[in-house]
């Protein structure tokens, strides 16, 4: 596996656990958490992407909602 795939993969995993840790316990923290999940998982897909010469893929409306 690419390096810097394997570097995404694993920080959008650690914010997502994050994000879940703290749903119910810490309304902020949560959101901070799962903004950076949100982030990551963005830069994950657009690296797996480049790296399989497939350029981006499609964009979505719910993109724009991620992205606000």
């Amino acid at each position: 596996m690419d390096p810097r795939l394997a570097q995404l993969l694993q920080m959008t995993s650690l914010y997502g656990t994050l994000a879940k840790f703290y749903e119910h316990s810490d309304p902020e923290k949560h959101i901070y958490f799962y903004k950076k999940h949100i982030q990551y998982e963005m830069q994950l897909v657009q690296t797996y992407w480049a790296l399989h010469g497939h350029g981006q893929p499609e964009t979505h409306a719910w993109d724009n909602h991620y992205h606000a």
